[in-house]
């Protein structure tokens, strides 16, 4: 296997090996993740979970959303809870360490965050993305990480005698997947390739993993990205693609916030948009969900921080409230400007 240079720093390494001692020290877990979990996260949160299974420790996962549909063929997944308050309280309390994976802000956590926070338990985060919030005790951070599922990779490695599974290499194989955009983003280097190389020979298999998440789409959730894709309006000399998704459309389809996964990448595919974004208006409260791609040299991490999130260069997002739709698309139709001027 050859070696990252961005995953070989000393500090780095030096966090790798306290993980592993403390991992080894401890006897139960809770492994969670952020809100609207993708790919990467629900990925990632499954191969530690079959990871630490193997090496004879309790594990409990708890997620605020449910699982998407289109991951729940990964094992592991049907014993993954969503939150519920006061409901978990003894495996809060009684836990060594909390793993917290795919986020560096606890606020992503939502009405979960209160109990991870106040856990006396270690708090470990795992993840790829910049200028992480101060919350947790130990973080394993590689922002030049391709996705989270790539630096679960480096740890596992690093474990003694480790060899991975068929469960552990289809969950990293969904993370790495999904959140390199089937391999074809920038950070998708020959280390990644390197690393799938050794997955598919653990038993990943690509075909049916591709199917599961991409081609086996409910026909509302189909509907549901049709009116996306009507949706769609070009500004700033068709440099910016906007896509909306007013609440209504999700009683008008039968579906909800979460089957919106992915819809944002179909506006890049408009001849000459370079910037896309999809604004969906949440059903049952005041908030809208934003998500932001861009291709070359244009930043939507830079214009996420203007809505207090944050993200990548290419994929970011944020969350706006007590505001209505058509001045949510105005601010954000404005703000895009600079960003598509440079």
């Amino acid at each position: 296997m050859i070696s990252k240079n961005s995953i070989n720093s000393l500090e780095f390494e030096k966090n790798i090996k306290q993980c592993n001692e403390l991992i080894n020290k401890s006897r139960k877990f809770i492994l969670t993740t952020h809100v609207n979990p993708d790919g990467d996260a629900i990925g990632s949160e499954l191969a530690m979970y079959h990871f630490l299974l193997s090496i004879g420790k309790q594990v409990t996962m708890i997620n605020y959303s449910p699982t998407p549909d289109n991951y729940k063929f990964l094992s592991g997944s049907e014993v993954i809870s969503t939150f519920e308050e006061n409901i978990y309280n003894d495996e809060i309390e009684n836990a060594d360490i909390i793993f917290v994976l795919d986020l560096n802000d606890s606020s992503r956590l939502k009405s979960f965050e209160k109990y991870v926070l106040s856990s006396k338990a270690k708090k470990i985060v795992i993840d790829h993305h910049l200028e992480p919030v101060p919350f947790a005790d130990l973080y394993i951070v590689d922002s030049e990480a391709c996705s989270t599922g790539e630096i679960l990779y480096t740890i596992f490695n690093k474990y003694p005698e480790f060899k991975i599974i068929k469960d552990i290499a289809s969950a990293l194989y969904t993370a790495i997947m999904t959140d390199t955009g089937s391999f074809r983003f920038p950070r998708t280097d020959s280390y990644v390739h390197e690393i799938i190389s050794e997955l598919l020979n653990s038993g990943a298999d690509p075909v049916n993993i591709y199917e599961e998440v991409y081609n086996r789409v409910p026909m509302n959730t189909m509907r549901l990205l049709g009116k996306a894709y009507a949706s769609m309006e070009l500004h700033h000399a068709g440099k910016l693609c906007l896509m909306t998704i007013p609440r209504e459309f999700f009683g008008e389809t039968q579906t909800n916030e979460y089957d919106v996964e992915n819809f944002v990448e179909h506006s890049l595919s408009i001849n000459g948009a370079v910037m896309g974004i999809l604004i969906t208006e949440i059903p049952s409260r005041s908030e809208y969900r934003l998500s932001f791609r861009s291709k070359g040299n244009i930043s939507v991490r830079e214009l996420a921080l203007e809505f207090n999130g944050g993200g990548h260069f290419h994929a970011a997002g944020a969350r706006i409230f007590d505001s209505d739709l058509n001045t949510t698309k105005s601010i954000i139709i404005e703000k895009a400007n600079k960003y598509l001027s440079i």
